[in-house]
């Protein structure tokens, strides 16, 4: 198993496109080594038999390996020098970095693209876009919809979300609230001003009741210096703690999109704390219970969720059947279902469960499948199947705003950033997707004209 590598925002995660030139001399490098020359970085080309599975995006930071899937094999490699073996079939790209910039072009007829994205929406708008969504043969992404769905990403198992090692009484609860002068609702964020405008609700509703409010954005709160790291300090088995001593817990993504669901929703949950949650408009398919959280486009203002939940402070017996499904166990078979049939399972060395790949490895085997499918096909004389796909595997709608009453859906002004940032990206996935069918070799131009419209 190797590492998977994935950074937090796009700006921090950019590759330099190669160009021509460097690629005829890769071309050259290929040909001197398939000769009996040496390689200039001392890992001599492979000549695999198996299908090659390339990932264009520099992601697994693997040279080259043949791996089983079932019963099939494929080499999987980021090696771009095999761009052109004989056996190349499919090139993956990870989301983020997915460039029209940096592209496999000509996109030849027997070569297919994979895309592999869980991530927010904000951080690459471009594949919110039919356009550029059907380029590609087969998805992985947070929508269920997807060819190899990831939706329960940051769900590790169905154990650690039932377990007790957090859950505090209320009785407990109320004498944090009282010696250590704790708000009913804490607030953990960092990422401000996102494409979600969260920001703006919390605000409001900070003027109807006191959120404890950690990290960078509303700040009113330190963490303490143990955890205050903003990626280790979160899984943190000291901050879990803090959680724990809430009531209530802020749930809101940075962006809304059907099925994208962090560890914002997932971690209340797990340290029995109700989370008020806001993102995907399909939450209540995955929550562990009709009763086990506030969904925010539920209550009519910031003012009524404030009433709503002054009033389960007060009420023991009401705020105890929002958590008793943490004794009682998961009744939502949608959730229960998906996690009994799930094959692969997150990266984590303490909830590891054995017999699961983690979900990278899961997704390449998925593709590695398909195309063993398709060789057999070919084979045996029957046509291949072509997949493409939709809209519905990523596409999240144009973001919006909260208004004066904290309701969401306002529509952005014509300056905002996140908006005109996914307006943008809109007219660039049309002429990628014209570009591409041409056959062009490059569609850096067809992009930058798109994209100079699109500028508020």
């Amino acid at each position: 198993m190797y590492d998977v590598f994935i950074d937090e925002t796009r700006e921090d995660h950019k590759h330099i496109p190669l160009d021509q030139e460097i690629m005829e001399e890769l071309r050259k490098l290929d040909l001197k080594r398939q000769n009996g020359g040496g390689s200039e970085d001392g890992l001599p080309l492979q000549d695999p038999s198996d299908p090659i599975i390339m990932w264009w995006t520099e992601f697994t930071r693997e040279p080259g390996i043949t791996r089983d899937c079932g019963d099939n094999s494929c080499f999987f490699t980021n090696n771009r020098k095999y761009r052109d073996h004989k056996n190349m079939k499919v090139f993956m790209f990870y989301g983020t970095d997915f460039s029209p910039d940096d592209l496999p072009l000509p996109r030849a007829d027997n070569h297919e693209w994979a895309l592999f994205h869980e991530e927010s929406p904000k951080n690459n708008y471009i594949l919110c876009h039919e356009p550029v969504i059907s380029l590609f043969n087969y998805t992985s992404t947070f929508r269920r919809e997807s060819h190899f769905p990831i939706s329960t990403q940051h769900l590790l198992s169905l154990d650690w979300l039932l377990q007790s090692t957090y859950t505090k009484t209320v009785a407990e609860k109320n004498r944090y609230q009282e010696e250590e002068g704790l708000a009913l609702i804490v607030y953990v964020q960092s990422d401000c001003d996102p494409p979600s405008d969260r920001d703006e609700y919390v605000k409001q509703l900070m003027k109807h009741i006191s959120v404890d409010s950690y990290g960078g954005c509303l700040n009113n709160r330190k963490l303490p210096q143990q955890i205050a790291a903003p990626l280790e300090g979160m899984a943190h088995k000291e901050f879990f703690e803090l959680l724990s001593r809430y009531k209530f817990a802020l749930a809101m993504e940075n962006a809304v999109c059907n099925d994208y669901m962090t560890e914002k929703m997932w971690r209340p949950l797990m340290v029995g704390a109700v989370p008020i949650i806001f993102g995907s408009s399909k939450v209540k398919d995955f929550l562990p219970s009709n009763k086990s959280a506030l969904l925010l486009q539920e209550f009519k203002s910031p003012e009524h969720l404030a009433m709503v939940i002054k009033n389960l402070n007060e009420n023991e017996v009401e705020y105890e059947k929002l958590r008793k499904w943490k004794t009682s166990g998961i009744s939502n078979t949608f959730l229960f279902d998906t996690m009994s049939s799930r094959t692969w399972a997150p990266d984590d060395e303490e909830n590891w469960i054995p017999g699961h790949t983690n979900f990278v490895e899961g997704f390449e085997c998925y593709v590695c499948n398909k195309v063993h499918d398709n060789m057999k096909r070919q084979h045996n004389g029957q046509n291949i199947k072509k997949q493409w796909g939709k809209k519905s595997h990523y596409g999240c709608p144009r973001p919006a705003k909260f208004d004066e009453f904290g309701r969401y859906g306002k529509a952005p002004g014509w300056l905002d950033f996140w908006s005109s940032q996914w307006e943008q990206h809109g007219a660039m996935a049309g002429n990628l997707k014209q570009c591409v069918l041409q056959g062009k070799t490059d569609c850096k131009e067809d992009t930058v004209g798109s994209k100079a419209k699109g500028d508020f």
